[in-house]
């Protein structure tokens, strides 16, 4: 994956840039591994997704890959990092950061390079682990899908920016 040239301005009409989309949960072992792999199959050359863990980065969930799989989402490519990762030169630049746990919304973005838009799309896991792979899973992709479902052409930060409240505050 080539590292996408910086924009100039704000709001920019997504043509033949991507925007460069940060999901973060608490380890990066699950919930933000399979945000990364729905919007890098939703997206398409739309998007690029990336994710990360706030707190640590861990080992991936084998349930998870194997989860993906079956669903025939991507998963070459997707390993566990942390935040820092995306600090460091030559890193992405990032456009939007999508929290999806309490952690990772308690992390500080106002000091992150280029100031990238932050949404929190807090989900709420079961104690049933395969039933909060499951439903984590059909909301990401709910969730992602209508973040992603601009037509071609009309992709710009502040539409995507209310797409990306408007979800903060839904049940979908």
């Amino acid at each position: 994956m080539g590292l996408p040239v910086e924009g100039t301005g704000s709001p920019r009409t997504v043509t033949k840039q991507a925007v460069n989309v940060l999901f973060v949960c608490h380890d990066n072992c699950a919930l933000s591994l399979m945000a990364e792999s729905i919007l890098r199959s939703v997206g398409a050359a739309r998007f690029e997704a990336y994710s990360a863990g706030a707190v640590r980065d861990g080992s991936i969930d084998p349930d998870v890959l194997e989860f993906l799989t079956q669903h025939r989402l991507p998963v070459n490519g997707l390993w566990s990092k942390r935040l820092d990762h995306f600090r460091l030169p030559g890193a992405p630049h990032i456009d939007f950061i999508i929290t999806l746990c309490e952690t990772a919304a308690s992390e500080r973005f106002s000091d992150w390079p280029a100031r990238p838009f932050v949404a929190h799309w807090n989900l709420e896991t079961s104690k049933n682990a395969e039933d909060a792979l499951r439903d984590s899973f059909w909301t990401l992709m709910r969730r992602i899908k209508t973040f992603a479902s601009l037509p071609h052409g009309k992709l710009n930060r502040r539409v995507l920016e209310r797409r990306a409240l408007t979800l903060q505050a839904s049940h979908l």
